[in-house]
């Protein structure tokens, strides 16, 4: 498996800063791979995310590759920048234009990119993300969903090696998030590499593998599931449960025996019938009309 990220001992200190942000960082990830990156806020996940798309000058490092990219020299970052998407969670710093086509082209245009295969790419990117019949339409006018849609077919529209996203959905209502996590879903099953950064531990669940930082450094790297086995050190690193998890293990705190911790709700079910073989009413349970 050809490896897309390899950094070893990487450190980033905000200018003025009394410590470093990214403090002996190692992270590789492969081609392909779906890497979920977690921690508090201040751990270094948002520094992460820029560094890793070349915007940012690490202060040092034994090695630093994106893409092939060398990030501890100019020119490396600089390719990084061509090679790596980056998407940050507020929409609208990243649209520039007047109309969603104009603003998926934008980084076509900067690249001198000839207006016919412009044209092509713009209209690809629309169908792609379900833009088209918004391609006219004011960014500011959008929704939440589509301003993120739009941003990131933007990004895309520019062929990538690697999807950096940046809390995506923090912004986002329900059906906002779940219109970015279906596009993000479509790039992955592509076969584009994708790391992702939040704090929703349900979306967590889906990644190849999860990462958590903190205070600069790797504090966990493994499986979702076996993260969420150590609730010892979820609670240290403040990082919270999926919302199933939450709910199961409250009732394991309350004197309820199951076997595991479940992380959705199909599993919450199953777990509750195997334990007692009676179901419970999983919508008082969670506070809602619906489990």
């Amino acid at each position: 498996m050809t490896r897309i990220i390899d950094i070893v001992g990487l450190h980033f200190r905000y200018p003025g800063a009394p410590s470093d942000a990214l403090a002996g960082l190692d992270l590789r990830v492969d081609e392909g791979e779906f890497l979920a990156v977690v921690g508090a806020n201040g751990s270094g996940k948002s520094t992460l995310a820029r560094l890793l798309g070349g915007l940012a000058k690490p202060s040092g490092g034994h090695e630093a590759r994106v893409a092939g990219h060398d990030l501890l020299t100019d020119q490396g970052r600089r390719s990084a920048r061509r090679a790596v998407g980056v998407l940050f969670q507020n929409p609208e710093n990243q649209l520039v234009a007047e109309h969603v086509e104009e603003d998926i082209a934008f980084g076509l245009e900067n690249l001198a990119t000839p207006a016919p295969e412009i044209r092509a790419r713009v209209d690809q990117m629309l169908e792609r993300f379900q833009l088209t019949d918004l391609r006219r339409r004011q960014p500011h006018l959008l929704s939440g969903g589509q301003q993120q849609r739009t941003a990131l077919a933007g990004v895309l529209a520019i062929p990538r090696r690697l999807l950096v996203l940046d809390e995506p959905t923090a912004m986002l209502d329900p059906a906002g998030r779940d219109e970015v996590l279906a596009a993000v879903a479509r790039e992955r099953a592509d076969g584009l590499a994708v790391v992702y950064i939040t704090q929703e531990m349900d979306e967590v669940l889906s990644a190849d593998r999860v990462v958590a930082l903190d205070g600069g450094a790797v504090a966990f790297d493994g499986t979702p599931t076996e993260l969420f086995a150590e609730v010892a050190l979820i609670r240290r690193l403040s990082l919270g449960l999926p919302a199933a998890a939450g709910v199961a293990l409250s009732l394991i705190e309350g004197g309820k025996r199951l076997e595991s911790l479940p992380l959705t709700l199909d599993d919450l079910v199953d777990a509750l019938l195997g334990a007692d073989g009676t179901q419970l009413d999983l919508g008082a349970l969670l506070g809602g009309d619906q489990p």
